[in-house]
C-alpha cells in the first residue's frame, strides 16, 4: 500500500469514529434528561398527594389550596441526584363549575 492510501484510509476511519463518538455523547445527555424528567414526574405525583387529602370543604380555606399557593406553603421538594427540584403549584376556578384545578409544576437545573 501507498502512503496516500493509508492516509486517506485513516481519515475515513477517524471521520467514522468521531461520528459515533458524537452519537454516544448525545445518548448519555439524552438519557440524563430523560432521567430528570422522570424524576420530576414522580415528584409531581408525590407533592400532590398530600394536596389531596386537602381537599375537604371543612378545611379548604385554611390549606394550602384554598389559599392559592399561599407563601407559607411547601414548594422545595428536595436535592436528588444533586439537583434542587422546586414545585410551583396554581389553582385556577373552573369556568361554569364549582371545581377548582391545581396544575404542579416541577423546575430544576440540567447541569
Amino acid at each position: 500500500m501507498t502512503l496516500i492510501e493509508i492516509l486517506v484510509a485513516s481519515v475515513i476511519f477517524a471521520l467514522i469514529i468521531s461520528g459515533l463518538v458524537s452519537v454516544f455523547v448525545m445518548a448519555k445527555v439524552y438519557n440524563v434528561h430523560g432521567r430528570a424528567r422522570l424524576t420530576a414526574s414522580e415528584l409531581g405525583s408525590f407533592f400532590l398527594d398530600p394536596l389531596q387529602m386537602q381537599v375537604d370543604e371543612s378545611i379548604w380555606w385554611t390549606s394550602c389550596l384554598g389559599r392559592h399557593a399561599a407563601a407559607d406553603c411547601p414548594d422545595v421538594i428536595g436535592n436528588i441526584d444533586s439537583r434542587p427540584y422546586r414545585a410551583t403549584y396554581t389553582v385556577d376556578d373552573v369556568v361554569g363549575t364549582d371545581l377548582r384545578r391545581a396544575t404542579v409544576t416541577i423546575n430544576w437545573n440540567e447541569n
